[in-house]
């Protein structure tokens, strides 16, 4: 029963670590295709970095951007 218990309290935690495009598809609210600064905002570890993602400095992080720093 200790084990049920300890997955059910970590298993919403496991959310939150979401594969790229779904974190992008999360964060993108407005379904623009790209992230804004408030967007990004969201995940604390992307907007620390937003400037490097947004690599033609438009003010918008893309999906190609978002990829490309995914590694993908």
């Amino acid at each position: 029963m200790k084990k049920f218990a300890c997955v059910l309290f970590f298993l919403p935690a496991m959310g939150a670590f979401a594969t790229g495009a779904d974190l992008f598809t999360s964060l993108d609210k407005d379904g623009n295709g790209a992230l804004s600064k408030e967007e990004a905002s969201a995940d604390s570890r992307l907007a620390a970095v937003f400037e490097q993602i947004d690599t033609d400095s438009d003010g918008q992080i893309t999906r190609a951007e978002f990829d490309k720093y995914q590694g993908n």
